[in-house]
């Protein structure tokens, strides 16, 4: 691998790493509205099911798994989020230590 293909595949790595921001507010955004949605059932739907056990459980279940599996994409999310973040302070400590390199090895 020549010095030119791995300057370019950095570039391009770091083109791609600066698009996760965007990425980590849609996941914000999805897990909001899944507890937007959660507190409505409880607040709308619950309520107006309470005559029974099996009928409350049955009314709030669905929002339940919602918000669940909500959080568990959340967490997925911001992990890979704080991943993309780690390679980007990865990419930069090597291009500090590169140019130092590159600069002591001139003078």
């Amino acid at each position: 691998m020549t010095p030119e293909d791995t300057a370019t595949s950095t570039t391009g790595i770091e083109a791609r790493l600066e698009r996760v921001g965007r990425y980590s507010r849609f996941v914000k955004a999805g897990l909001g509205v899944i507890v937007a949605a959660f507190v409505l059932a409880v607040t709308v739907v619950l309520p107006a099911n309470l005559d029974s056990a099996a009928s409350a459980v049955d009314a709030i279940l669905l929002p339940v798994i919602f918000v669940g599996m909500g959080l568990l994409l959340f967490g997925i999310g911001m992990h890979l989020h704080l991943m993309h973040l780690n390679l980007v302070r990865q990419l930069r400590k090597g291009q500090g230590s590169t140019s130092d390199s590159e600069s002591g090895g001139d003078g």
